[in-house]
């Protein structure tokens, strides 16, 4: 009987527990610094932007220019540069 239960209880924590990492990998990554703007602007206030980048509205200059960090902020959800002129998140 001991052994039953015993078998019972790990396989259902086997069938539990992908989820919960799922569900877990799944939070980690929505908290990630280039996954939206207001997680990217907690590290660059103006922006993030390719070197030699220029804001399309021309009114900000101070972004940080960091090509490796542009790109990688462009590869998750599409892209965070909505004017497509080299800078992700840009603001004044």
């Amino acid at each position: 009987m001991r052994t039953k239960l015993a078998c019972l209880l790990i396989a259902a924590t086997l069938t539990v527990a992908p989820a919960a990492l799922m569900a877990s990998a799944a939070e980690a990554h929505t908290t990630g610094i280039h996954d939206n703007c207001t997680n990217l602007n907690k590290k660059w206030p103006h922006g993030v932007g390719k070197s030699g980048a220029v804001d399309s509205g021309g009114s900000v200059t101070n972004f940080t220019r960091n090509t490796a960090a542009y790109k990688k902020a462009n590869r998750h959800n599409g892209t965070l540069d909505g004017d497509d002129d080299g800078i992700a998140c840009e603001k004044a």
